[in-house]
């Protein structure tokens, strides 16, 4: 393979770690299959929204990465990691907005359930609504995809925090997060389970693990980052990846711009900031006290100055 084209296949590399599942689309680059995964599903990436970069993206957009519960690809399975990515080209800058999967969407229940119900799309409008701005891309993958996509990168390097709540450690039996806080290395059920785990936070619950996981999507654009592969490395992650993947609505020269700009998203860049939520009727959490501030701020340009 020719040099430049090499070159532009590393371009497409960091910008899974920051919204995942984009890794496995720049495998269109090698083998030009935009529609069909030749191995097992790992993820789903769908293009919701209308405009299409001409040149070289200069406009802040936002995705939408969500992981749901399914164990299976014949159920859809309820959304249960749901985070809002906004990019800033200009500044390379990059912001997440953490949602709890009980928060309660405009459209009335639980944000979670709209996946369940209408897939990616429906998730996509309440969340349009919710934050007032327009999300471009949505990826989503179950357990079995998030663990074999974590395996085939090599792992995710990631600084393990503390527990607030008792002696520091994970230490939960229904996930399996078992870890000593510190950097580690995280195979796929590691990283699974650290993602899943809200019963060593019996005070924060759901929102520590919300926010543990925009901690593992940030930590995942380091670690490919730092690897720097080669190009014949290069080339069999990315072909690999690549037929695990179905996409919807995308075209190769879009993917394209988008890989060599994630490259230029250094993670001390990306800002990581939950939603404020309270209570609401039921189980529901109401979106909070702040939250049409935070949005505000998120939508003008994808970059949280203020918060």
């Amino acid at each position: 393979m020719r040099r430049h084209a090499a070159l532009r296949l590393l371009f497409t590399i960091p910008l899974t770690g920051l919204i995942i599942a984009g890794i496995l689309s720049a495998g269109w680059l090698v083998l030009g299959s935009p529609t069909v995964a030749r191995g097992a599903n790992w993820f789903s990436v769908t293009k919701v929204g209308d405009s299409e970069f001409i040149g070289a993206p200069d406009q802040p957009f936002f995705a939408l990465v969500l992981g749901n519960d399914s164990r299976s690809l014949e159920d859809t399975g309820l959304g249960d990691a749901i985070h809002v990515v906004g990019v800033n080209p200009t500044t390379k800058q990059a912001s997440i907005l953490n949602v709890p999967r009980d928060t309660e969407a405009p459209g009335g229940g639980k944000i979670n359930a709209f996946h369940s119900n209408g897939g990616l799309s429906a998730t996509v409008e309440q969340l349009n609504r919710m934050m007032g701005i327009e999300i471009q891309y949505a990826i989503t993958t179950n357990f079995t995809g998030f663990m074999a996509m974590v395996d085939k990168i090599g792992g995710i390097d990631i600084d393990v925090p503390p527990v607030t709540e008792g002696d520091g450690q994970w230490n939960d039996d229904n996930t399996g997060a078992f870890f000593q806080p510190g950097p580690q290395k995280f195979n796929g059920t590691q990283a699974l389970a650290f993602a899943r785990n809200r019963y060593d936070f019996e005070v924060t619950g759901d929102l520590s693990r919300t926010a543990n996981q925009a901690r593992l999507i940030i930590a995942a654009l380091a670690t490919l980052r730092a690897q720097n592969p080669g190009d014949t490395g290069t080339l069999k992650l990315v072909a690999t990846l690549a037929s695990h993947v179905t996409t919807q609505n995308l075209s190769l020269t879009e993917m394209y711009r988008l890989g060599r700009l994630g490259l230029t998203i250094d993670p001390a860049n990306v800002k990581s900031v939950t939603i404020p939520v309270g209570s609401g009727s039921g189980g529901n959490l109401s979106v909070g006290a702040g939250a049409s501030e935070l949005f505000s701020d998120f939508a003008d340009d994808a970059i949280l100055q203020n918060h």
